[in-house]
């Protein structure tokens, strides 16, 4: 058995157009690492605009780790009101901050992240207050009693936008809790992982569709099914084998380019901010309680079992389909159509339909508060997309089997 698994592993890789779209993907992947990291922005301490690794640098220099408690968050806002107060620091321009202008280069911009941070805690839903406004209207006011009710706010917005039922909501509710105190550093390196991790899912897919077409539909184009369904375990072990070299391929190629890729930007920006929560990088309410690492795990593993998912589909259509070329259409179908299909457009069920298609991986997002209720249990997307892609491609590869193995050969 396992010297079937090998040739067939060989097989596939021995197609010219299986290389060319594996080494493809790989250097265009390399090059938007390279690209996303040259447009890394920040302000340093003198006013100046930086890129590249000098930003990071500046970020690295003004995100020192600290935890976000009531004491901290007020003497944050207290040290801005301040200088809005005091004449030889403050100013009446808004575009400002209220600030005059060689404080907002020099002290606020590279600050910016952190009080936006806060900002966006207090900031009520609705409101176009500057920075000023906010937080002289909540300053002393309890933090994380705030946070509570930004994400009762967007429940509310979720459940008028029939994406959640009240009952899910309450769910979200209670999930929210366990989330502690925030902690707030440099985290630069997680965050870009986070941020293109589900985009280049899709790429890896379109690379696994490509290698995996032909391994049935190439024995049907070249006229050597009958032979092989002839052979003493062609209808058993070798059709198994061929299974079992698409998914070794498919998993080989996803973790061989996403870790490479991690790898890259940990390397060069660094692994700080691992242990930080995720709520920390967005501007919306977050209610999964996770660091960074965490979520960087999850999200790789999610792309993973959406890959698996599209293998499965790839691999019944390679069963059914008598061209090679044909399946890579049909899937990059099935990849592309749905991309333009939009989860706000519908209602409750085809919101939830779309989201546990792979090509809908793009649309996932930590800020997202949609659930899956099956009976009386409530998981989240991740959870039941990887439940379900999961087991779509062990019964589409099942699938497979059957229609090769009984397929009519020609004689």
């Amino acid at each position: 058995m396992r010297r079937m698994i090998w040739f067939e592993w060989k097989r596939i890789w021995q197609s010219r157009l299986t290389q060319f779209a594996a080494a493809g993907c790989a250097l265009f992947l390399i090059f938007c690492v390279w690209s996303s990291i040259q447009q890394i922005m920040a302000v340093d301490s003198e006013g100046n605009t930086v890129f590249g690794m000098d930003a990071a640098k500046t970020l690295r220099e003004f995100g020192e780790k600290q935890t976000l408690d009531q004491e901290t968050v007020d003497g944050i806002v207290k040290e801005y009101l301040e200088r809005t107060e005091n004449p030889e620091t403050a100013s009446e321009d808004s575009n400002l901050e209220f600030l005059s202008e060689e404080v907002y280069r020099t002290w606020y911009l590279p600050r910016r992240e952190l009080y936006s941070i806060i900002r966006n805690v207090y900031w009520e839903d609705g409101r176009r207050d500057t920075m000023a406004g906010v937080l002289w209207d909540h300053y002393g006011e309890d933090f994380y009693e705030a946070r509570t009710r930004r994400v009762q706010e967007w429940l509310s917005v979720y459940q008028g936008n029939q994406v959640i039922t009240p009952a899910e909501a309450d769910w979200w509710v209670k999930k929210d809790a366990a989330v502690g105190t925030y902690q707030y550093g440099y985290y630069k390196g997680w965050d870009l992982i986070l941020a293109a991790a589900s985009t280049w899912t899709i790429l890896i897919m379109m690379v696994a569709c490509i290698g995996i077409a032909p391994v049935f539909a190439g024995e049907y184009q070249t006229k050597c099914d009958s032979l092989l369904l002839c052979m003493r375990y062609g209808k058993s072990r070798l059709i198994a084998a061929k299974l079992l070299a698409s998914w070794l391929y498919v998993s080989t190629v996803y973790w061989g380019i996403a870790l490479v890729y991690c790898a890259i930007y940990l390397l060069l920006l660094g692994t700080g901010g691992w242990d930080l929560p995720i709520q920390i990088s967005s501007t919306n309410a977050v209610s999964y309680n996770l660091n960074m690492a965490q979520a960087s795990g999850l999200v790789l593993l999610l792309g993973w079992l959406y890959t698996l998912g599209m293998t499965g589909i790839t691999l019944f259509l390679s069963s059914l389909l008598k061209n090679a070329y044909s399946v890579i259409i049909a899937a990059f179908l099935l990849l592309i159509v749905p991309t333009f299909l939009s989860m706000s457009s519908g209602g409750y069920l085809w919101k939830h339909v779309l989201a546990l298609l792979p090509a809908k991986i793009t649309d996932f997002s930590f800020t997202s508060y949609l659930v899956f209720r099956v009976g009386g249990l409530i998981v989240t997307w991740p959870t039941a997309a990887m439940a379900l892609n999961g087991a779509g491609a062990l019964l589409l590869s099942g699938l497979a089997y059957a229609v090769f193995r009984r397929h009519q050969v020609n004689r």
